[in-house]
């Protein structure tokens, strides 16, 4: 490949996560205002919520199959396209029925447009042998701070729903027919080349019906990510909540703290490819992972809200590059398809997303919320345990390696 193709393949795989982030985070500001008009109480609309998760988890076998058949840039580019239409009719939907069908539909296309992402950068990363996958993850970061950003300026000056999802619609249209046109088209094709490597590097062809079984390492590396998706879950439904009962913030300004941690993840993803390039897959994960412990047991001890928001801040900087160089590492496990680990693991991490909260709210019922923050700081350490074991730097040029490298041909 020239230099002028992998700098296709990067930007339009960069462009495909920033369109999620775009699209899922504009939906953010609306609820507020779907909350007013059906006159929703807290829990209702937390059932009315749950229906993109349930989407979600309806769309992950059938995305694997349709990403593997039709390749990464079709699903993309289609689930783009009816996710801002889907954002429209919300913004119009008469009665909760329709916006609760609207809704599964909303997660569905999440999810479809989440895992051609990931199987993309997937790929990518290892056609090109480089980390590319926390920058690429940057990407989304970057979209949700974006994307939360412009729906509420459109909001704050008046704008209707309508016309501001609109604008939502044409601004990311533009962007995936403009930057998202060199995703990989043949899935297939590497899937067939990953197979035949796994099994030379095997000595041995792997039958159908053993390729088909999830090996253990996929379903490890997918527990890892259920914890670390409950986590960021944690952050983003009880950082508000913490912040106000426990350090007597105002209600108003309570929500503020989240974005603490949402930049700071923001920033570390954006330079993650050169920390991964320095430092190897398996420490970036390890590192992150004392980071974020912490950053939660900081947030605990210090009884202000200094302390608070620098705790946040660690967890950002810590947990931004972790769920990247495992989604990174998955997808170099041998006999087992790409897209079908992909798949496994967003099931996974959906399930921490939609799950973690809720066992939050549970366990902090039972015990203390502070006390749960410090239970999340241990899960933590115990993803960072299991990565030192278990993740390695194949299929990474890191700068171990190619020292390594330079130096046996200066011997040779």
């Amino acid at each position: 490949m020239t230099k002028k193709e992998n700098r296709r393949l990067k930007i339009s795989n960069l462009s495909s996560f920033i369109v999620l982030g775009f699209l899922e985070a504009s939906w953010a500001p609306m609820v507020p205002y779907i909350k007013a008009r059906f006159s929703l109480d807290e829990g209702a609309l937390g059932l009315l919520l749950l229906c993109t998760g349930i989407g979600a988890f309806i769309a992950l076998p059938v995305v694997s199959s349709l990403t593997n058949r039709f390749g990464c840039k079709k699903v993309m580019q289609i689930c783009a396209v009816f996710f801002a239409l889907t954002l429209i009719m919300l913004s119009v939907s008469p009665n909760i029925a329709l916006t609760a069908i609207l809704l599964l539909i909303f997660g569905a296309l999440t999810v479809g447009l989440d895992v051609a992402s990931n199987i993309n950068a997937v790929i990518v990363e290892s056609e090109l042998k480089k980390p590319l996958m926390s920058g690429f993850h940057g990407g989304y970061s970057v979209g949700t701070l974006a994307g939360s950003a412009f729906m509420s300026a459109m909001l704050s000056v008046g704008i209707s729903l309508f016309f501001g999802t609109s604008a939502v619609f044409a601004l990311m249209m533009f962007i995936t027919f403009m930057y998202c046109g060199h995703l990989i088209n043949d899935v297939k094709a590497y899937e067939s080349k990953k197979k035949e490597a796994d099994a030379e590097s095997s000595k041995e062809e792997t039958s159908e019906k053993k390729q088909r079984r999830i090996p253990m390492l996929v379903v490890i590396i997918g527990c890892m990510c259920f914890i670390m998706y409950a986590l960021e879950g944690a952050v983003m439904s009880w950082s508000g909540v913490f912040a106000n009962q426990e350090r007597g913030i105002d209600i108003s300004s309570a929500g503020f703290i989240y974005s603490f941690f949402a930049i700071s993840m923001t920033i570390m993803r954006l330079v993650g490819n050169r920390i991964v390039v320095n430092l190897g897959r398996k420490i970036t994960v390890v590192t992150g992972s004392l980071l974020v412990a912490a950053g939660w047991i900081i947030t605990v001890i210090v009884p202000n809200i200094y302390g608070t928001c620098i705790g946040f801040l660690l967890v950002g900087f810590g947990a931004a590059n972790i769920v990247p160089q495992l989604v990174s590492f998955a997808g170099t496990i041998k006999n087992f398809p790409v897209h079908d680990t992909i798949a496994f693991i967003n099931a996974l991490g959906y399930s921490g997303i939609l799950l973690g909260p809720v066992v939050i709210g549970f366990t902090s019922k039972m015990y203390s919320l502070p006390a749960t923050f410090v239970g999340i700081g241990v899960s933590a350490l115990i993803v960072g345990l299991i990565a030192f074991k278990v993740v390695t730097d194949e299929g990474l040029e890191t700068k171990k390696k190619l020292k390594l490298l330079e130096s046996e041909n200066h011997n040779h």
